[in-house]
C-alpha cells in the first residue's frame, strides 16, 4: 500500500496535513527514541478538536495503544481516530506540548518548542497560539506514582517504531518532533504518511 501523501517532519519542527474520513495516518519514529506531539481538528469546524481529557476518560487510561480511540471535545463527544496498530505502546495523555518558556526554564535552551512549531504549521488554517489544544504525546513514556506524581521515563522507541490511526472524520492533523534536548542523541525526524 503506497501513501497518497508523505512528509518528513524535520527535527524540532512540525508539519500539518489534511486527511479524509477512512484514511489511515501513520507516524513513524525514523531513528528511534524521539518523542513528539500530535494535535488534530475537525477539518470543517476547527472548534472541534482532539481532547486529552475525553480520550483518557473513554479509554480509562492515560496511555494510548492499538485498540484505543481518540475522542473530540464535541458535545456529545465522538471518536476522531481509532488506533489500528502501534509498535510503541507508550503514547501519553497527561503532558502538554513543550514551549519556549519550558525549554528556557527547565532545559536552559532558547528556542521554539513543540507548541510554537505546531502553531506555525497550522497558521494557514487559522489556528493561533491560544486555540491550540493539548494533544497526544507520541512515543512519550510517563510514569504515574501511587501518590499521583509524574516522572518521565526513557523514550525507548526503536528505529522504525510507528503508530497507525484511522480517521473517523475529515480532519486536520499536525505532528511535531519534540524540541526538548535529548541526552543520548540529537533530535531526529518523524515520517508522516496518509493512506487513502
Amino acid at each position: 500500500m503506497n501513501p497518497t501523501n508523505s512528509l518528513t517532519v524535520g527535527p524540532m519542527s512540525a508539519s500539518a496535513i489534511e486527511a479524509k474520513a477512512g484514511s489511515i495516518i501513520r507516524i513513524t519514529d525514523i531513528a528511534g527514541g524521539q518523542p513528539g506531539d500530535l494535535v488534530a481538528f475537525n477539518l470543517h469546524d476547527l472548534s472541534e478538536h482532539l481532547s486529552q481529557a475525553r480520550t483518557r476518560v473513554e479509554n480509562k487510561s492515560c496511555r494510548i495503544t492499538a485498540g484505543h480511540t481518540l475522542w473530540s471535545n464535541a458535545q456529545p463527544p465522538r471518536v476522531m481516530f481509532t488506533v489500528l496498530r502501534d509498535t510503541a505502546g507508550n503514547h501519553d495523555l497527561l503532558y502538554t506540548a513543550c514551549c519556549r518558556y519550558a525549554l528556557e526554564k527547565r532545559f536552559g535552551v532558547s528556542r521554539d518548542g513543540c507548541h510554537e512549531n505546531l502553531v506555525r504549521s497550522l497558521e494557514p488554517w487559522g489556528v493561533t497560539d491560544h486555540t491550540l489544544p493539548d494533544g497526544l504525546n507520541l512515543f512519550f513514556n510517563v510514569d504515574v506514582a501511587p501518590d499521583g506524581s509524574l516522572a518521565l521515563g526513557k523514550h525507548s522507541s526503536a528505529p522504525g517504531t510507528f503508530i497507525e490511526l484511522r480517521a473517523e472524520i475529515d480532519c486536520l492533523i499536525s505532528v511535531v518532533a519534540c524540541s526538548v534536548p535529548r541526552k543520548d542523541a540529537p533530535n531526529t525526524p518523524f515520517k508522516l504518511e496518509v493512506f487513502s
